[in-house]
């Protein structure tokens, strides 16, 4: 669900593609309202999130309550911590709900760029430098 979040910033790359902030075809205002709308989704999510309650299963945890709904902030890290460290997964969702929000713009900015109209730039650019280098070496 918080991945169809970005489909508004993908299309403003399509349909700006030369605007250039950070690596991506994006402006300062557009990856700013990005943060904002990410931060006070993540806000929300930790706001709702009830007392724990030890007789009901997966109450009071963020990542069992929304893994369905903040996935790309949750999955990610779920992953990288449980191959670390069996119960690394689990100390973050106890203490440091934050990590979740750092991981989700990380994947914003991943998935912005491989979705973006710069990276086909990207490839015809050095296509184009690597037909002149031929070129100009026959």
């Amino acid at each position: 669900m918080s991945t169809i979040l970005l489909i508004p910033w993908i299309i403003f790359g399509f349909k700006h593609p030369d605007y250039r902030f950070i690596g991506l075809t994006q402006t300062r205002k557009s990856i700013a309202t990005l943060v904002i709308v990410e931060v006070v989704l993540w806000t929300l999510l930790v706001l709702l999130l009830r007392r724990p309650n030890p007789e009901i299963a997966g109450q009071g945890s963020f990542a069992w309550t929304y893994q369905f709904i903040y996935e790309k902030g949750i999955f990610p890290t779920f992953v990288i911590t449980e191959n670390i460290h069996g119960s690394l997964g689990d100390q973050i969702d106890n203490k440091y709900k934050l990590v979740y929000l750092i991981t989700a713009l990380i994947l914003d900015y991943v998935i912005l760029f491989l979705i973006s109209p710069r990276l086909i730039q990207i490839f015809h650019s050095k296509r184009a430098s690597a037909r002149a280098e031929n070129i100009f070496d026959d």
